[in-house]
């Protein structure tokens, strides 16, 4: 018997890469669950953002780069301030894990880390790719 989720995308025709081609470029979508994330961090404190704050600032460039106007400048701008929030983010958990009761960081803390730098590389990757700013 099928679920709720593979009935609705059988009936849509849509592969399991086909949902996740539309979420990876849909913008809004990732800056609501980055969002998400950040608000859980509200809830329960231990909760690492670093990659949370990444997605937001990857969503606002899929969302940027998709206008029929591309706008590459307001782009780079974004990518400069994202990157900074993220490795402000990086520093910020780092510092709290090491100064904290045990001393040192932890694996989820790692994992969150890991995922924020590949978000940033996807990100710039992004921007050097469909901007013609840094082109010749």
């Amino acid at each position: 018997m099928l679920g709720a989720a593979e009935g609705c995308n059988q009936n849509r025709g849509m592969t399991q890469r086909d949902l996740m081609h539309e979420f990876v470029n849909n913008g809004p979508a990732m800056i609501v669950a980055g969002l998400a994330v950040v608000f859980a961090a509200m809830a329960w404190p231990g909760i690492p953002i670093a990659a949370a704050i990444m997605l937001i600032g990857y969503g606002a460039m899929v969302a940027v780069l998709a206008r029929p106007v591309r706008q590459e400048l307001l782009g780079v701008l974004s990518l400069a301030v994202y990157a900074s929030l993220g490795c402000l983010a990086v520093a910020a958990q780092t510092h709290a894990a090491v100064n904290g009761s045990t001393g040192r960081v932890g694996v989820f803390v790692l994992a969150d880390h890991f995922a924020a730098a590949t978000l940033l590389a996807l990100l710039v990757r992004m921007v050097l790719r469909r901007s013609s700013f840094f082109s010749a």
